[in-house]
């Protein structure tokens, strides 16, 4: 099996299979693997889940299982018990279930508490239950305005010092709320994984503003990002940035 970041602990069988033949299977049938974290995405994950070592962590879109299975991987090789959170409203009607049965047959049943609802209801009432999470992932309705609803809660949610990964930050939509996001005071980038030929930005600026342009001049963004919550979200009520 493949061995990853250098560590003795190896990818599980049911997530090197379905990168290597990109087919996911349920029972009989075989379906295209697509809409799926790359590898060098779910390094990403891993670099996060290992550097925070969540007790609670938190996903939104599971799909066929690749970055739920990537997280749970990093949650088994941190060695304590941990709950994952995945929140998933079309699992069994676009996806067959096959997310789920992945979990299952790599033996990470243990680790997932599985929603199956809408991340805009799902979300306030894990807030308003007193959920904290360490680490959160988003790859849900890729809408400017959904993606913001769900950093709005993971937000509330998110301790200091964790960390949140946002996918496809190439999507023009999605871009601008990670633009959004670094204006804020309390984060900043921790890490990304970027289309071949980019240069990966893993420092904090002066201006967040300016990170994207590198990007955008060569109309190649980031595929996805990890910003780190680096201070207490106190902004005043009123406040405001520009992005």
């Amino acid at each position: 099996m493949a061995m990853r970041n250098g560590s003795k602990s190896a990818m599980n069988p049911v997530l090197e299979k379905m990168l290597q033949t990109r087919l996911a299977d349920e029972e009989s049938s075989e379906f295209p693997l697509h809409s799926n974290m790359t590898a060098d995405e779910g390094e990403l994950i891993d670099r996060v889940f290992r550097a925070v070592a969540p007790d609670v962590s938190l996903e939104i879109g599971c799909a066929y299982g690749v970055s739920t299975l990537f997280a749970c991987d990093a949650l088994a090789a941190n060695g304590k018990a941990a709950k994952h959170i995945v929140v998933d409203p079309f699992q069994y009607q676009n996806w067959s279930n096959i997310g789920r049965s992945n979990i299952a047959r790599a033996g990470y049943e243990h680790f997932v508490e599985f929603l199956q609802q809408r991340s805009e209801f799902a979300l306030p009432a894990l807030a308003a239950a007193g959920t904290c999470v360490q680490a959160a992932i988003i790859d849900g309705y890729h809408t400017f305005d959904h993606t913001l609803v769900d950093f709005f809660y993971v937000n509330r949610m998110l301790g200091v010092g964790g960390i949140v990964i946002i996918d496809d930050t190439d999507l023009p939509a999605v871009s601008r709320v990670v633009e959004h996001i670094l204006t804020y005071p309390a984060y900043e980038i921790f890490t990304i994984a970027a289309p071949p030929g980019a240069s990966a930005i893993t420092k904090r600026t002066k201006n967040h503003r300016t990170f994207a342009l590198p990007f955008r001049r060569k109309r190649r963004h980031p595929t996805c990002m990890a910003l780190r919550k680096i201070a207490k979200d106190d902004r005043a009520w009123n406040w405001h940035a520009d992005f």
